[in-house]
């Protein structure tokens, strides 16, 4: 039998795990390339990432899902937060990552959890460019506008990630469980017609061995009327040879005492006695025959 496939959001948790595990191992390897990593704010993320790809595959692997996805993507949005704050300019792969986070949100969570989740992670945002923009000059920026723009910009591009996401999530949830909806019926339409099919097989058998008894019947009805055929053929023939010979010697005899008044009485009614005898002794030699 086979095993029931894993849902969408399990599956998409499996590979951002193992998309993060490898990914963290290259930056780290690229940054030990570059900066030989001095840099402590290199070190303080990607041991955070590290951390958090640990726990939420410990997590997972125990069977705890949502505290899997709240701790990668917890831990991965404080880390990029910090590491906005740190940097000496305004980056874009801490943004890019933030997006990433929002998206997973909207395809691994469901409900008021991942809309609590959204409004923290936007509210975080706000925060980090609201301090952004409060120190302009850190950053090489005259004034706060580029700052406020891009702040504005990645919180509205995060909103259209999130809410896009989570409108195709919706639809795509919505056709699995048409789909489910739609195997049910099939499979409840097959077992009906697997019921069908077996009755319509026992019908068959009952139609069957009732054809076979009929058979049966029609056959020993057929010797029956044979039998009786051929008792009736020796009646007829036993009426024709042996019954009729002395009916008609009765009736000559019958037919003289008419014609000759002196005859002599005695003698024709011995004459006659004997030829009844006969009929007697042929009928119940008929009979006798007939009930074999």
């Amino acid at each position: 039998m086979n095993e029931p496939e894993k849902p969408i959001e399990e599956f998409f948790l499996e590979s951002l795990l193992k998309i993060c595990f490898a990914g963290i191992w290259i930056v780290t390897a690229v940054d030990f390339y570059f900066t030989g990593l001095v840099l402590e704010r290199s070190m303080i993320v990607n041991s955070a990432v590290i951390f958090a790809v640990v726990t939420a595959f410990l997590f997972y692997r125990y069977g705890y899902f949502k505290a899997a996805v709240i701790s990668i993507t917890f831990i991965i949005t404080a880390a990029m937060f910090y590491q906005s704050i740190k940097a000496d300019s305004i980056t874009t792969s801490s943004m890019a990552v933030i997006m990433v986070v929002g998206f997973s949100y909207s395809v691994l969570l469901k409900g008021k959890f991942a809309v609590w989740l959204h409004l923290f992670t936007l509210l975080g945002v706000t925060v980090v460019f609201a301090w952004l923009a409060s120190h302009p000059l850190r950053y090489g920026k005259p004034d706060a506008t580029d700052i406020i723009v891009a702040g504005v910009t990645y919180g509205i591009l995060y909103f259209v990630i999130a809410y896009s996401t989570r409108i195709l999530k919706n639809r795509y949830d919505y056709m699995v469980q048409r789909l489910a909806e739609k195997n049910r019926e099939l499979s409840d339409k097959a077992h009906e017609i697997e019921t069908q099919n077996e009755e319509l097989v026992q019908s068959q058998e009952n139609l069957f061995q009732m054809n076979s008894h009929l058979e049966s019947l029609v056959e020993a009805r057929t010797r029956e009327v044979k039998k009786q055929n051929e008792q009736l053929i020796k009646y007829a023939y036993s009426n024709a040879h042996h019954v009729r010979g002395p009916v008609a010697r009765v009736l000559g005899l019958i037919q003289l005492s008419k014609m000759d008044a002196g005859l002599d009485f005695p003698f024709l009614f011995l004459k006659i006695e004997e030829q009844v005898v006969e009929i007697d002794q042929v009928v119940k030699s008929i009979n006798k025959e007939l009930q074999v």
